[in-house]
């Protein structure tokens, strides 16, 4: 959902800075600045996110950011892997979840409970000997180690973990344990 015009005043004074101020970083003009907060005026689409993109990166600026709360060293299952290899490392480590890899791209996750429920519907030494691909869950979401930390926290709440890039490259990843 887009934000509304009508806060633009409002967000900018709770920032501290000036009409001109935000008009020189989303590069506009002030007096359109101005005639947007008087309701003078509606914006192109591009020119309304530009100014939204300006006063969220402003909002976010103290943050932390994913880069500063995730563990750089991540542990991860191959697709071919068997069951067993997942739980011994999630043992090994004393960690819940791994996201399952082909190459360098994330395709999957396992995790504790995932492989819990399993062993309500097949016979343990079967689900271990088992192939990884055979049971994995969609991947973990994945973020930009630059994005705030605040923003992806809620997701938390429906997965097991999110995974963080930069350049497209897997660097870390976020579980409720980075956050206690």
């Amino acid at each position: 959902m887009f934000p509304e015009l009508s806060n633009i005043k409002l967000r900018r004074q709770k920032l501290g800075i000036k009409q001109n101020e935000l008009a020189s970083l989303a590069g506009v003009s002030q007096s359109l600045i101005a005639k947007l907060e008087k309701g003078k005026l509606e914006p192109s689409y591009s020119i309304a996110l530009k100014i939204f993109h300006v006063l969220d990166s402003l909002e976010h600026k103290s943050e932390k950011k994913c880069s500063e709360i995730m563990t750089p060293k991540i542990l991860f299952v191959k697709k071919k892997d068997k069951v067993n290899r997942a739980t011994e490392l999630m043992k090994r480590h004393f960690i819940d979840q791994l996201p399952v890899l082909e190459g360098k791209h994330v395709i999957g996750s396992i995790s504790e409970s995932l492989i819990f429920s399993k062993l309500m519907q097949i016979d343990k030494k079967k689900l271990l000997s088992m192939n990884i691909q055979e049971i994995m869950n969609e991947p973990f979401p994945i973020v930009n180690s630059n994005m705030p930390a605040s923003v992806v926290l809620p997701l938390l709440k429906t997965t097991d973990a999110i995974l963080v890039t930069e350049n497209s490259k897997l660097v870390g990843i976020i579980t409720k344990a980075n956050l206690i």
